[in-house]
């Protein structure tokens, strides 16, 4: 592997495929090397639904994330389902604390430009005729375009080779290292030999921070189980993207903090479980979600499902005779503040991560600024949120 690079992109998710993507558009030499397979992780375990993020400082990002899609899409290699307009997003509240917690959200979305409208329980029945009848009140926000997140993953991927990158998946990355005078980086290597390249991009999820370790840089990004039940219910049962209220968090409350040993000790890391349901283009339902500390390789809590699909019943009573097609989780990369990672920690090593459950609303944007940062290029849009500096205290060098 002793060809050289313009850029490794470590990681196949989302992050990593449309950085290649962006950088080799760009005309770069780009390597992107994948422990797996392209979209084996979270980019191809989460709803896939774009959606406002609540945080204006992510807007733009957002924005440009959309943009990127829309241009993609139509010249991916494989059908990438994106919907032209936004299906809707309910936010249903049961309690007083529900309603004060919807009520922040759909403030926070409309800081953000999205239109609200309150909806009074006794119209719910209008737009969700399956919904539990004693609901307090909701939300309706024009938001919500749903996508296949391993599909637009994967053609983000391919659209990158097409363009002269060069794809290593089942291929792991085992440290990225310095040149002889440890001034800069030199590349990454694998188990495959040394990949060298002037620019690494860490791109790897919540896997990234112990491959930062090594170089004296602390970044607190964490991994998140979470959780979808996929299920076959009766044509028109949800009508739109209905979620408890609490889930769609605002802007503060979407972070994780490290878990701390004495949690772990006295089997305190439990989970965060509600109802995030959402009707498939084909008629299915992905039902969701969840989010727990990620401390091993499997499962810590196999209740979750079943949580989900109650939760999920309590809502829509229906769906009590739906068909379970399949669960599955994904571990997400998040930080204390809920907001992503990006930007150069040293000479030559740029980290992407960090961006939770919001890797497909911000992905693209995500590139777009890896890319300009690479090439000393001006940012396309104000980024000063999500750079590393933030946690600068972690960072020895």
């Amino acid at each position: 592997m002793a060809e050289p690079f313009d850029v490794a992109v470590v990681g196949g998710g989302i992050i990593g495929c449309a950085s290649a993507y962006e950088l080799a558009r760009a005309g770069a030499r780009v390597a992107l090397i994948e422990r797996s397979e392209l979209a084996a992780g979270a980019s191809g375990r989460n709803h896939g639904l774009l959606v406002a993020p609540l945080d204006p400082a992510l807007g733009p990002m957002a924005a440009a994330s959309t943009s990127l899609y829309e241009e993609v899409v139509p010249q991916a290699p494989l059908p990438v389902h994106l919907d032209s307009d936004p299906i809707g997003f309910l936010i249903v509240a049961g309690s007083e604390p529900e309603r004060d917690a919807a009520r922040t959200e759909a403030e926070a979305a409309a800081s953000c430009g999205v239109g609200t409208a309150r909806i009074e329980a006794r119209d719910l029945p209008q737009l969700e005729p399956e919904l539990r009848s004693d609901l307090a009140e909701a939300w309706l926000l024009h938001d919500g375009r749903r996508l296949d997140p391993a599909a637009l993953t994967v053609a983000l991927g391919l659209l990158a080779q097409e363009l002269g990158a060069r794809l290593h998946r089942n291929l792991t990355a085992r440290a990225v290292i310095d040149d002889p005078g440890g001034r800069r980086v030199r590349g990454v290597a694998t188990d495959a030999g040394i990949l060298e390249a002037r620019t690494v991009v860490l791109a790897a999820g919540p896997w990234s921070a112990q491959l930062l370790r090594p170089h004296g840089i602390h970044l607190p990004v964490v991994g998140a189980r979470g959780w979808l039940v996929h299920v076959d219910a009766r044509p028109g049962l949800v009508r739109h993207v209905v979620g408890r209220a609490g889930w769609h968090a605002a802007p503060g409350r979407e972070g994780l903090e490290p878990a701390r040993v004495a949690d772990l000790a006295g089997g305190r890391i439990g989970a965060f479980v509600s109802s995030l349901i959402h009707p498939n283009p084909d008629g299915t339902l992905l039902l969701g979600g969840s989010r727990q500390h990620a401390v091993r390789n499997e499962p810590e809590d196999e209740e979750v499902p079943r949580e989900i699909v109650r939760q999920a019943m309590h809502l829509f009573p229906g769906l009590a005779d739906a068909n379970v097609l399949s669960a599955w989780w994904g571990v997400r990369p998040m930080t204390p503040d809920g907001r992503p990672i990006v930007g150069f920690v040293r000479p030559g090593l740029l980290v992407a991560t960090g961006h939770g459950s919001q890797g497909v609303i911000l992905g693209g944007g995500t590139a777009r600024l890896v890319a300009a940062m690479v090439a000393g290029a001006p940012e396309p849009f104000h980024a000063g949120g999500v750079a590393p500096e933030r946690f600068a205290r972690n960072m020895a060098r």
